[in-house]
């Protein structure tokens, strides 16, 4: 594990899609029905890895797009709302796809998407305040990002690791 990746649920609707595709499992069907057959060998993968599919669709801009390049398997992932850490996961793999993104967390008004898609391990659930974790990481969030390198080093220099990091901060995934 060398980032960290933090995904928002701020508003109503984001809420409503995190109870649904974070907190609970999604269906394997709703899954392979919108992925091409090739993909589905490395879909079942992530499945037995993960534990279920749990997933996040981020928007598709330029800033997230050079994000989601820089995420790998392994990373962490943590989920965010109301100044809290609530979710702490690692990622399993990325995917674009627009029709999977829609089937799941509908269509957004205007011309981005929720196409990009992460997939992580079942998530464990948590409340840590963001001030506990200030200066390592940011006290509030607007959308999703990967923690910059700067932080990552303090928490190198700091921990040892960002897995050490992670541990002490959140417990064991």
């Amino acid at each position: 594990m060398k980032n960290i990746f933090v995904f928002c649920a701020g508003e109503a609707k984001t809420r409503a899609n995190y109870r649904k595709t974070i907190l609970n499992p999604i269906s394997q069907d709703s899954i392979y029905s919108s992925v091409p057959a090739e993909k589905h060998a490395e879909l079942r993968a992530w499945h037995e890895q993960a534990g279920g599919f749990f997933a996040w669709g981020i928007r598709t801009n330029q800033r997230t797009l050079t994000m989601l390049r820089t995420i790998e398997a392994g990373d962490c992932v943590l989920g965010f709302f109301d100044f809290h850490y609530r979710v702490v996961s690692r990622l399993v793999g990325k995917l674009q796809n627009d029709e999977l993104a829609e089937k799941l967390w509908g269509k957004p008004k205007g011309a981005w998407t929720w196409g990009n898609i992460i997939f992580m391990t079942k998530p464990k659930e948590i409340a840590v305040p963001a001030t506990s974790l200030q200066p390592y990481l940011c006290s509030s969030y607007r959308s999703a990002m990967r923690i910059g390198s700067e932080r990552i080093n303090s928490i190198i220099q700091d921990f040892g690791s960002v897995d050490a990091f992670v541990t002490r901060s959140f417990g064991a995934m």
